[in-house]
């Protein structure tokens, strides 16, 4: 845990994350909705600017300078040194929650705060993974059948079935999101790692808005976050690659052996068809075999070999020390 000092003397029961990048011209609309949402919760925002290069720092600020003493929703700029990606961004807004309950949305109010409430009522019912589930989307065809794609794969590598692994609006029981922080390269995959942590994971259905920007995840890059998923949390692709690669170099072997008995029994003539089906049985079968053992050997060195760090905090802005620049203050 990063073990900063408390904003206040009371912590809060639910806190709110929420990572930020290039996100400046929602972020006033957003605090003030949230507020709204959580009116008379003791709650706190951990708005973390991953690096952003716009003025979002600068607007956090002024909004936590504005409503430090004032009853309601705290917020806490939290300044990443470099931009370490959204994953990274959340587990830092983790390590600094204080809630009992961590609730996580984008910054592109393409989710709803006023949902918020829905998930703080089921998450008080006994479940420890809260996860939005978007039956209808607005994203585009080709965005929608990558998250498709992402989302089966999810499903069989974890087990768990949820329908929506994209959503970013959930809510997390400490008791989850506290061993998050010890999970490695997995944090780079929340959703996943956190509903394999829980015990009583559920979903709530919400309206999927319109996005105020542009994705930053097009087809491509969702297919490679799924390869770079499929090696980073489970072995299960290089073991059933070992396992096909087995099953079709016993095919090779048998086919093989009954076409040798036969020919010498004198049972069939020489068939060239059946000897080249088993040369390419041979070595697909044998190249199948070494990927597989060469994925699993590579898996675990890359599991041995991680050290660097996943996110650096360069400051976390407490509203009691906060006074708004000047420039900043003059912007209305």
């Amino acid at each position: 845990m990063l073990g900063f000092p408390p904003v206040s003397s009371a912590p809060p029961e639910l806190s709110v994350v929420v990572p930020v990048y290039r996100n400046s011209a929602t972020l006033v609309e957003l605090v003030e909705r949230i507020a709204r949402a959580l009116a008379g919760e003791r709650a706190e925002l951990v708005a973390v600017v991953d690096g952003s290069p716009d003025d979002s720092l600068a607007v956090l600020r002024r909004i936590a300078a504005e409503r430090s003493g004032r009853a309601g929703l705290e917020v806490v700029p939290v300044e990443l040194a470099r931009n370490f990606g959204q994953h990274a961004a959340l587990c830092a807004g983790f390590e600094l929650a204080r809630g009992q309950c961590v609730l996580v949305l984008d910054a592109d109010l393409q989710q709803r705060p006023e949902d918020l409430p829905r998930f703080v009522e089921r998450w008080r019912a006994g479940h420890d993974f809260v996860s939005g589930w978007r039956r209808e989307r607005q994203d585009p065809l080709g965005r929608r059948i990558g998250s498709w794609f992402m989302n089966r794969l999810v499903r069989s590598l974890t087990g768990v079935d949820l329908h929506d692994w994209g959503c970013p609006l959930a809510a997390i029981d400490r008791a989850v999101f506290a061993r998050v922080a010890s999970a490695g390269e997995q944090r780079r995959f929340l959703k996943p790692l956190v509903a394999k942590l829980s015990k009583r994971p559920t979903e709530v259905e919400i309206e999927g808005l319109e996005r105020a920007g542009k994705s930053a995840y097009s087809v491509l890059a969702l297919l490679g976050v799924s390869l770079d998923f499929a090696v980073s949390f489970s072995r299960r692709p290089f073991l059933k690659l070992v396992g096909l690669g087995s099953a079709v170099t016993a095919f090779a072997v048998l086919l093989g052996g009954l076409y040798v008995a036969a020919r010498l029994l004198g049972l069939i003539d020489a068939d060239t068809r059946v000897q080249a089906i088993v040369v390419l049985a041979l070595v697909f079968g044998g190249q199948a075999l070494l990927l597989g053992a060469l994925g699993e050997f590579t898996h675990r060195i890359y599991r041995l070999v991680q050290g660097e760090p996943l996110f650096e905090v360069r400051a976390v802005h407490h509203a009691r020390e906060l006074v708004p620049a000047p420039e900043v203050a003059s912007r209305g």
